[in-house]
C-alpha cells in the first residue's frame, strides 16, 4: 500500500452515516457567483448529513482529528444546517478588522436572512429549525498527531545531554471547546390565522467562533456549495477546496480513511458495505472534478485502495474579484 503523507501546515490550529442522495445539482454558470468561508476544522468533520435527533453527535475525520458536536435541543445537520454554519462563519471573518469579541447579526425579517442564504421564502422553516440547534450548541474536538523527530531536538528533556541518538516519537495532543453563538433572539406575530410571522433577528456570535472562524477560515465559492444537495457531497468538495489547495506533494488517502471521514458504514467488517459507500464518494468526487471543480487534480486508484491528490489551484481565494461577498446585498 502506498504511503500516506502528512501535508505541512494542515494542523488544526496552525491552519486551520450513509447518504445514498446523488447530486441533483440546480447550478446555473452564468448566475452571479458568491464567496463564503467555512471554519476549517469543519472541512475535516462535520455535521450530521441529516436529522439524527440527538444532543451528542461525534465525527471522525482526517489528520487524526475528533470533532463533537452538542446541544441540548438537537444538533445541527443536514444541507441547510451547511448553509447556516456558512454565513456564521462569513461574518465572523469579514468583522475581524473590528477587533476581538462577539459579533452581531440583525436582520429585520426571516426573509432577510433568507436572501443573504439565497434561499426561497419555502425554507424558512428549515433554517429557523437549524437556528435553532445552533443557538445553544457547542462544538469540542481532539487531535493526536503522531510524527517522528531527531532526538537532538529534545535534548533540553534529558539530563547530562544524553539524549537518544535515533529518532523519536512525538506525539502532540491539541483539544478545544467552543460555542457557536452567545445569544438568539427573535419575535413572532401571531394573528390567530395558524400563520406566525418571525422577525427582528438578533445573531450573537461567541467571541471564541468568532476569533476561531477569523484564524481558520477557508474561502468557498457559495454558488457551488448552495447548488450541491446531498450533504455528503458539499463536505467532499468543501474538503478538496481546502485540502488539494494545502498540500505541496502528492497525498495518497486509504480507501478507509475516505469512508471513515465521509461516509462511515455501521460494521466496519462489512465489505460490501463498504464498498457501496467507498463507490459513492468516488462518484462524488468524480462529478464535482467534473462540473465544479476542473482544477482539480485527483487520481482514482484503480485497484480500489484510495485516491491521490496533487496541489491544485483554488477554485476561489479569499480577495477574488471574480466573487461578491455572500453579505454585499444584505
Amino acid at each position: 500500500m502506498k504511503k500516506n503523507k502528512q501535508a505541512p501546515g494542515t494542523e488544526i490550529v496552525p491552519a486551520d452515516n450513509p447518504d445514498a442522495e446523488l447530486f441533483s445539482f440546480d447550478y446555473v454558470p452564468d448566475e452571479k457567483q458568491a464567496l463564503a468561508y467555512l471554519p476549517g476544522l469543519f472541512t475535516t468533520a462535520s455535521l450530521p448529513f441529516r436529522n439524527v435527533n440527538k444532543t451528542v453527535f461525534v465525527r471522525k475525520g482526517s489528520n487524526g482529528i475528533t470533532l463533537k458536536l452538542t446541544s441540548p435541543i438537537n444538533v445541527p445537520y443536514g444541507r441547510y444546517g451547511r448553509l447556516l454554519l456558512s454565513v456564521l462563519t462569513t461574518h465572523a471573518v469579514i468583522n475581524k478588522a473590528k477587533g476581538p469579541g462577539p459579533v452581531f447579526m440583525e436582520y429585520a425579517k426571516l426573509s432577510d436572512l433568507l436572501k443573504e442564504l439565497q434561499l426561497p421564502k419555502s425554507r424558512g422553516a428549515d433554517i429557523k429549525e437549524q437556528l435553532e440547534c445552533f443557538s445553544n450548541a457547542a462544538f469540542s474536538f481532539t487531535q493526536k498527531v503522531t510524527e517522528l523527530k531527531s532526538g537532538y531536538l529534545f535534548k533540553e528533556l534529558y539530563e547530562d545531554g544524553d539524549y537518544p541518538k535515533q529518532d523519536v516519537q512525538i506525539t502532540t495532543h491539541t483539544t478545544g471547546n467552543i460555542r457557536f453563538t452567545e445569544g438568539v433572539q427573535y419575535k413572532e406575530a401571531d394573528d390567530g390565522s395558524g400563520d406566525k410571522k418571525s422577525f427582528a433577528f438578533k445573531i450573537i456570535l461567541s467571541p471564541e467562533f468568532a476569533a476561531f472562524c477569523q484564524s481558520h477560515a477557508v474561502p468557498i465559492n457559495y454558488t457551488v456549495y448552495k447548488n450541491i444537495s446531498a450533504p455528503i457531497a458539499k463536505d467532499i468538495y468543501a474538503w478538496l477546496v481546502y485540502r488539494n489547495n494545502s498540500i505541496t506533494e502528492p497525498l495518497f488517502i486509504p480507501r478507509h480513511k475516505l469512508v471513515e471521514q465521509f461516509n462511515p458504514v455501521e460494521d466496519a467488517k462489512n465489505e460490501n458495505q463498504e464498498n457501496v459507500s467507498y463507490f459513492r464518494i468516488i462518484e462524488y468526487i468524480k462529478e464535482i472534478k467534473e462540473k465544479y471543480y476542473p482544477e482539480l487534480k485527483v487520481s482514482i486508484g484503480t485497484d480500489g485502495e484510495g485516491i491521490t491528490l496533487f496541489k491544485s489551484k483554488a477554485p476561489v481565494l479569499e480577495k477574488d474579484t471574480r466573487y461578491a461577498l455572500i453579505t454585499t446585498d444584505i
